[in-house]
């Protein structure tokens, strides 16, 4: 499945979903609750697009972890967690007897409960407030042609310059009312995007933020992006925090990696020298072999799901080719 970005799923699909107390919109890419918008970022939200495609059914973990997160490698925990994050975000208690989400054992997940999905046309039918301005439309338009029809044998035709002022202010009224009702602004309106620089990135990932990094990622910022001319992306980038600061949490760094890989990021991306994210992890002149991101990373490599194996080492032969 898709989402922001990602994946390939077409989010301006006009379907909304209700369950329960809850309701996604798929065009809008929203989820309520009880009537009121919750923030969730784009993976869990990818994740109950996938459920509610097959309500009712289980969807195994490797179907799953395939259609979220597609050509990427990732831990087995990233679907686990974007199940946690969805279940808060429905507030969803898994002790209680009415769960909305069920997990099957050793399987994968089933979105339980009955399930209404409305469809809409591609194209918005007029509202009541659009008729109304179309209707007075016309009758200004009518009134625009007798102004300029001739009046009785005899007499003059009737002072049309009133008309046509009254005729083009209301033709005005009704493109301003038009364009409001227009998907494209109905969108701005109810979901305004905040767009992030690789600036804002720098800064997030300098403070090990992870809150920021998920709130880019929702947002549709691509930790792939380089942040210089050797072509390093995010994960690279956070990595040098293991020479600049010795004395930096590895934990908290370890989860702002873990972060940025289940949002996307590769693994295997060389930079222009031929450098992975592994081999700058394990370097001693960086993180070191026994640096807890180093270990993970290379459990994500050789024993995680689609294991890269040794795609995740350096190339020198692509940085001869590249003249570096």
């Amino acid at each position: 499945m898709a989402g922001s970005k990602p994946n390939g799923a077409n989010r301006l699909t006009r379907r909304r979903w209700t369950f329960g107390a809850c309701v996604f919109d798929e065009a809008n890419w929203t989820l309520a609750v009880h009537g009121r918008r919750i923030s969730v970022e784009t993976k869990p939200l990818e994740l109950l697009r996938e459920l509610l495609l097959r309500a009712g059914n289980v969807v195994s973990k490797d179907d799953l972890l395939d259609r979220i997160w597609p050509n990427v490698t990732v831990v087995e925990a990233s679907l686990p967690t974007a199940v946690g994050k969805l279940r808060r975000a429905l507030g969803d208690d898994r002790r209680s007897d009415s769960k909305i989400i069920e997990t099957v054992p050793g399987i994968g997940y089933r979105l339980a409960g009955s399930v209404r999905v409305e469809e809409f046309p591609a194209s918005p039918v007029p509202t009541p407030a659009c008729a109304t301005a179309i209707s007075a439309a016309n009758e200004r338009e009518r009134q625009f042609a007798a102004a300029f029809s001739p009046g009785p044998a005899g007499e003059g035709g009737q002072t049309w310059l009133p008309s046509l002022l009254f005729f083009g202010g209301g033709i005005a009224i009704l493109l301003a009312v038009a364009a409001a009702f227009t998907p494209l602004a109905r969108r701005a309106i109810e979901r305004p995007r905040v767009a992030y620089t690789q600036r804002d990135a720098a800064n997030a990932l300098r403070k090990l933020d992870v809150g920021t990094v998920e709130k880019m990622l929702a947002a549709g910022w691509s930790p792939n992006t380089p942040f210089d001319m050797q072509g390093n992306g995010a994960v690279n980038y956070v990595l040098n925090i293991c020479e600049w600061n010795r004395e930096h949490d590895q934990h908290q760094l370890l989860l702002v990696v873990r972060t940025l890989l289940d949002g996307g990021a590769k693994l295997d991306h060389r930079n222009v020298w031929g450098d992975t994210p592994y081999s700058i992890a394990k370097a001693q002149r960086y993180c070191g072999p026994d640096h807890p991101v180093t270990r993970s990373i290379r459990t994500m490599c050789y024993a995680g799901y689609k294991p890269l194996g040794d795609r995740c080492l350096a190339s020198y032969e692509l940085a001869r080719r590249n003249g570096q």
